[in-house]
């Protein structure tokens, strides 16, 4: 069997007649295992605020948005192409690069994925933080606007309704810790 690396739509299509329509990497990949072939689309969980939400949610893309990775036998080649979505173009993949590269990171991905899909089992809401230890963040308003802060971490105090922000900034020469509220800050650019 042969591997391929093969471009997809990135629009919402229906993997098959009148099922739910879902992005099109993810459609063709369906479309492939229904077929009883090894594909790979793989899928990157982030946790982003979005909107007004205090709270950072799970959000799944894809990790290589209009690409596919299939195993692909000669006898089912001209039956793989005709999936909805799939460009009839596939570019064939060595042994030594699937070995060297694809299944390395596909392992990368699933371990990525699998620590995700633990934190959202448990709920942990710190660990959902979309800023990591150290990252600058520009705060908006509230007495410390257009200040740049270090992120140090998520907490919640028992008499605060939501998480708030804890960083620090140095304040006469010395770094001082300080918390801002989720919404008014953003990453530093």
């Amino acid at each position: 069997m042969t591997w391929y690396l093969g471009v997809t739509t990135t629009r919402h299509i229906a993997p098959e007649p009148g099922a739910e329509k879902e992005r099109g990497e993810f459609a063709v990949e369906r479309q492939l295992r229904a077929l009883g072939l090894e594909a790979f689309a793989p899928r990157k969980i982030e946790f982003k605020r979005q909107g007004k939400k205090r709270h950072a949610e799970p959000v799944m893309s894809a990790y290589l948005p209009g690409y596919i990775f299939a195993e692909i036998p000669a006898v089912m080649f001209t039956k793989a192409i005709q999936c909805r979505g799939l460009s009839p173009s596939l570019m064939a993949v060595s042994p030594q690069e699937v070995r060297r590269h694809v299944r390395p990171f596909l392992s990368k991905v699933a371990e990525e994925n699998a620590e995700a899909e633990r934190i959202i089992a448990s709920r942990d809401r710190a660990a959902m933080c979309q800023f990591t230890a150290g990252q600058a963040l520009e705060v908006l308003t509230g007495p410390f606007a257009d200040r740049v802060v270090e992120f140090t971490g998520m907490v919640q105090a028992a008499h605060d309704t939501h998480p708030m922000i804890e960083a620090q900034m140095e304040i006469f020469g010395r770094l001082t810790p300080v918390k801002v509220d989720p919404l008014d800050v953003r990453a530093a650019s």
